[in-house]
């Protein structure tokens, strides 16, 4: 396997680590709650991050079964790379930014077992990784889940799903300081 996915891998690991240390005594109602009606509560950004990931996973598929096909704009490897950096410095940076539809949470009262589910997504995300190894640093472009017109490489893909996750575990921190007990 490339160092660099070994490298997701124990990224992912230890996001994943984190989120459960962060989360294993929430009690349920703590969860849902929100700080304002506008705000996400923990439950609804544990529910996006699902939402986000899962939606990578047919293109990976299509990737390991041979079927998939690059982008029109993938062929122009530069504004994939340039639009690939874009997105990951927006993940680095504190600001808010605005979804797509699809990725918003599907509710605001949501089943603590959702967590369950992100732990799963997790194993599959990282079994995703070390099965897309060969196509890794090959300069593999593939478009946005949810907007074609938006291209990246599959390696910045992957940065950006973990740079994702680490804002959200940031966000969800906050967010417990703010718990009306907490203060």
């Amino acid at each position: 396997m490339k160092e660099i996915a070994d490298q997701w891998q124990m990224q992912l690991t230890e996001l994943g680590w984190a989120f459960e240390q962060t989360l294993k005594d929430l009690p349920p109602t703590d969860f849902n709650w929100k700080p304002q009606p506008d705000v996400w509560s923990i439950a609804e950004i544990v529910d996006h991050l699902i939402r986000v990931n899962h939606s990578y996973f047919p293109t990976f598929e299509r990737i390991l079964s041979n079927k998939h096909q690059k982008p029109v704009l993938g062929y122009v490897p530069l504004l994939g790379s340039k639009m690939g950096d874009l997105i990951l410095g927006s993940m680095k940076k504190p600001d808010k930014v605005k979804t797509f539809a699809p990725w918003e949470p599907s509710g605001s009262l949501l089943d603590p077992r959702i967590l369950r589910d992100f732990y799963e997504l997790q194993h599959e995300l990282s079994a995703y990784i070390q099965k897309l190894d060969p196509y890794f640093e090959t300069n593999l472009m593939i478009s946005s889940p949810l907007n074609r017109w938006i291209v990246y490489p599959l390696d910045t893909v992957i940065q950006i799903i973990l740079a994702h996750e680490s804002r959200h575990l940031a966000q969800i921190k906050q967010r417990i300081t703010q718990l009306p007990h907490a203060q």
